[in-house]
C-alpha cells in the first residue's frame, strides 16, 4: 500500500512533465519535480504498478529550479519553475526516450532543440473559461475558474482583451447573458486581435461592450454550444491578417494557427529543406489547416494538394489564395483518410502535420500507397510521432518502397510547458 505521502529522489522526465522517481520498486509521477531532487510528494492517484503525484516540498533542490513568475494560476505553464536551458535539455530527452522505447528507434538523429526567441509574451491566441464575472483558466484537475491579472505568456493586446473582457462582465452582467468562455487571436504582424465569445443569451451587447474598451480588437463573434447554427458576426470584422512565410493570411475566429509565429517560421523553413522541392515536383499538405505549409511552399514547386477537414479552414485558406494570386494549390475538404483515397496520380513530397491525436491509421496506409519520395512530419507529441513513425518505417513487401528517418529537429513551441513540437524528415530508400 502507498502511504498518503512519501519521499523520493527524481532521476528523470517523463512526457507530459512529471518528474519520475521509485519508492519501493514502484514508478512514482511526480508533478513539480525536477531531476536530481529529493521531494516530497502527496498522491493523487495509485495503481498497483504507478502512482501520481505532486510535489508539496523540496527538500533537496536542483540547480534547475528557479522562482516561477506566476505562483497562483500558473497550472497552464507547469514548467515555470525551471530555468530555460534545461527545459530545452528535458524536451529533447523526452522525445529521444519516446522514439526509442514507442517507436523502436534507438540512437535516432535528434538534433539540438531550437529555442524560441521569446520566452514569454509569445502566444497569438488564447482561450478563457468564464464562471460569472470571474474570467482566467482552469485550475489543475478542476473546472473552478482561477483568475490572473496578466498571463506572461501572452501578447500584450491578449492581456489588454483579458483585461477589457473582466472590466465588462464586472459593469455590464445581466441575468439574460450565460457567457462560458472566450478566446483571442492577435496578429503578430499588425497588432491587433478577434475575440470569440460562448455561450448564450444577450451576446451581442456584451461584445459591443467588449470592444468598445479595447479598440485593438477589431472584431468579436459569438457562439451558442448548444446551437451549432449560431455561429455569427457581432460586431466588427470578420477575419485577421497574418503575415507567414511571405504570404498574406486571412485568419477566422475559429481557424487554427499555430501559435508561436517566431517558431512556426522556424517548421516551415525545416519542412522547406527537408522536402528539398523542385519547380516540377507535386506535394500534398495532409492535415493542411489554412494552408500555414501549403501557400509558402507553393512558391517553390509546380503543383500542391491541400487536405483539410474543417470548413472554415478550408475558407480562409481559399481566401489567402485569392488574396496572394495563388493558382497552382488546390483543397479538399473532409476527412484525410478519406480523401486520400480519391486523389489521382503521385506526389513527389508530402506534409503530415496532423492534430495531437496524430494521423489516422488510414491515412498512414495511404501515405504509403502513394509513395512520395520524401515526407515532412510535423509532430506536438513524441509519443504520438513515434507510434506512427512505427508504421512509416516498418519493413514492407519486396519490391514496395521503405522509408528512414533522416533528421528530427524539436523546435520549441511552448516555453515553459512541456509540450514538445518537432519536424521529422523521412525519405524513401531502394
Amino acid at each position: 500500500m502507498y502511504p498518503e505521502e512519501l519521499e523520493l529522489t527524481i532521476n528523470d522526465m517523463a512526457q507530459g512533465g512529471d518528474g519520475v522517481g521509485r519508492w519501493e520498486g514502484r514508478v512514482v509521477f511526480a508533478q513539480g519535480g525536477l531531476p536530481g531532487e529529493r521531494v516530497r510528494v502527496r498522491l493523487h492517484e495509485r495503481r498497483s504498478d504507478f502512482a501520481r503525484g505532486k510535489v508539496i516540498k523540496v527538500l533537496e533542490a536542483s540547480p534547475d529550479r528557479i522562482e516561477p513568475r506566476l505562483p497562483e494560476g500558473g497550472d497552464h505553464m507547469s514548467w515555470q519553475h525551471i530555468d530555460y536551458a534545461a527545459q530545452l535539455r528535458f524536451k529533447r530527452s523526452i522525445l529521444q526516450q519516446q522514439l526509442e522505447r514507442l517507436g523502436g528507434i534507438p540512437d535516432a538523429p535528434v538534433d539540438e532543440m531550437i529555442p524560441s526567441p521569446k520566452e514569454w509574451g509569445y502566444r497569438n491566441s488564447a482561450h478563457f473559461h468564464v464562471h460569472g464575472k470571474k474570467v482566467g483558466y482552469h485550475a489543475a484537475n478542476s473546472r473552478r475558474v482561477v483568475e490572473i491579472a496578466e498571463d506572461p505568456l501572452l501578447m500584450p493586446v491578449l492581456n489588454e482583451a483579458l483585461l477589457a473582457l473582466r472590466d465588462t462582465l464586472h459593469y455590464t452582467l445581466s441575468d439574460n447573458m450565460q457567457l462560458s468562455s472566450a478566446s483571442v487571436r492577435a496578429s503578430s504582424s499588425f497588432g491587433y486581435a478577434l475575440g470569440m465569445l460562448k455561450g448564450s443569451g444577450e451576446l451581442a451587447g456584451t461584445a459591443w461592450r467588449w470592444r468598445s474598451r479595447l479598440p485593438a480588437l477589431a472584431g468579436v463573434h459569438y457562439s451558442n454550444p448548444a446551437d451549432s447554427r449560431a455561429n455569427l458576426l457581432i460586431e466588427g470584422a470578420e477575419a485577421i491578417s497574418e503575415e507567414f512565410g511571405g504570404m498574406l493570411f486571412e485568419l477566422s475566429a475559429q481557424s487554427f494557427f499555430q501559435v508561436n509565429k517566431a517558431q512556426a517560421e522556424n517548421l516551415l523553413r525545416l519542412v522547406r529543406e527537408g522536402l528539398d522541392l523542385q519547380p516540377e515536383q507535386r506535394l500534398l499538405d495532409a492535415y493542411s489547416g489554412v494552408g500555414t505549409f501549403a501557400l509558402p511552399l507553393s512558391q517553390i514547386c509546380g503543383e500542391v494538394v491541400a487536405v483539410e477537414e474543417h470548413p472554415a479552414a478550408v475558407q480562409d485558406g481559399q481566401n489567402s489564395l485569392m488574396l496572394n494570386n495563388i493558382s497552382n494549390v488546390q483543397f479538399y475538404e473532409g476527412r484525410v483518410e478519406h480523401i486520400l483515397m480519391t486523389l489521382d496520380g503521385s506526389f513527389d513530397a508530402a506534409v503530415l502535420d496532423p492534430p495531437r491525436r496524430g494521423c489516422h491509421p488510414s491515412a498512414l496506409e495511404a501515405i504509403l500507397a502513394l509513395a512520395p519520395t520524401k515526407i515532412a512530419y510535423v509532430a506536438c507529441s513524441p509519443g504520438i510521432l513515434a507510434r506512427d513513425l512505427k508504421i512509416l518505417l516498418r519493413e514492407r513487401e519486396i519490391g514496395m518502397p521503405r522509408y528512414e528517418l533522416r533528421r528530427v529537429t524539436p523546435v520549441d513551441m511552448f516555453p515553459q510547458t512541456p509540450h514538445i513540437e518537432c519536424v521529422a524528415v523521412l525519405e524513401q530508400v531502394a
